[in-house]
């Protein structure tokens, strides 16, 4: 089954954590992340929304500039 978020900074937390975006797709203006649910998405989801959830914060500033550059550029 697949999710859908269009929470940005949500979709950078789970790719710094091995989860791989499935697609991209346009919502109007804006852009949905869709994602594989499974056992590990639900536990950083759970991690994230309970302020949980820790990832390096350069590796993080990183993977905001990568998921700008494909949001921007596809």
């Amino acid at each position: 089954m697949k999710v859908e978020t269009q929470d940005f900074y949500f979709s950078v937390y789970l790719r710094l954590n091995g989860i791989i975006m499935d697609e991209m797709k346009e919502y109007g203006s804006r852009k949905m992340f869709v994602f594989e649910d499974n056992k590990q998405y639900q536990e950083l989801k759970r991690a994230y929304y309970w302020n949980k959830g820790l990832v390096d914060p350069l590796l993080f500033k990183q993977g905001i500039r990568e998921l700008k550059g494909l949001m921007f550029n596809t």
